[in-house]
């Protein structure tokens, strides 16, 4: 893909600044909205800084902090048509990358790491979606080009909920399960993932915000994922300032507590 291809995709889309805050505060955030915050992730300019902390009561795994950048990129395919979705879509890759630190695992100093997911927009902007790559990619035989990342199987979908807050001030989210029944199981699926408080922009010039929030489970045969996610935005125009994910994973030989926050330099 060439740098004017990129950029041609990576255009927000003119909008109503009226229609992207049209909803009640108990309602999915509108299709106008979804679609401006997520084409303002991919700044093909300014890759997000990525901050992570790792916690977990088994010594066996990682804790600690790590630092890196993460990417969005659209991609050329769009959606797979075998894909189980409602109709076409538009695709991202997101991609991380960091390297590990002494003060995480020793010996590890110098250890480079990558992940990567694809992020989908439904066709009417209605909902989005998280997507393990398939691994290989997709590549022509007549094609001298790398592959190109596709996604391969769905990791899990936004679900928005009652909690965005306007302001530019905050206090650092809570990293504390909450059950949505008193004295239930902490295993079960309906424990709620608190999600972080995304990082307040640093700009003097940002004067109010808006944070959205939502969340996804996936079980991956005993681990079950869930997954919290905040975003900052403009509330005039749906741009992202900062975001934030959180990742719980609980299974027979994990017990992960992974927080993200993202941030752009100025």
């Amino acid at each position: 893909m060439t740098a004017s291809e990129i950029s041609q995709q990576q255009q927000v889309p003119e909008t109503d600044p009226d229609m992207l805050l049209s909803k009640s505060p108990a309602s999915a955030p509108s299709p106008q909205l979804l679609s401006a915050l997520f084409t303002s992730l991919a700044r093909p300019s300014r890759p997000w800084r990525l901050t992570r902390t790792l916690r977990s009561d088994n010594p066996a795994e990682i804790n600690g902090q790590l630092t890196g950048t993460a990417t969005f990129t659209f991609l050329k395919r769009g959606s797979d048509p075998n894909a189980n979705t409602s109709g076409p879509a538009r695709d991202m890759l997101y991609r991380e990358e960091g390297e590990m630190p002494s003060t995480v695992i020793r010996g590890m100093a110098g250890l480079r790491w990558t992940k990567k997911y694809i992020w989908r927009l439904r066709e009417d902007g209605a909902g989005i979606s998280v997507w393990f790559v398939k691994v290989g990619g997709v590549k022509s035989a007549q094609s001298q080009e790398e592959p190109e990342d596709e996604a391969d199987y769905l990791f899990h979908e936004f679900e928005f909920s009652d909690s965005s807050a306007s302001g530019a001030s905050g206090a650092s989210g809570s990293c504390a399960l909450a059950s949505t029944k008193e004295g239930q199981d902490k295993d079960t699926a309906s424990i709620l993932v608190t999600p972080p408080t995304p990082p307040l922009p640093s700009s003097s010039e940002i004067s109010t915000t808006e944070v959205l929030t939502a969340r996804g489970n996936h079980l991956c045969i005993n681990d079950m994922y869930r997954t919290a996610y905040s975003f900052r935005i403009r509330p005039e125009t749906g741009e992202v300032l900062s975001w934030a994910s959180r990742h719980v994973v609980k299974g027979p030989k994990k017990d992960q507590d992974i927080v993200n926050l993202y941030t752009l330099d100025d």
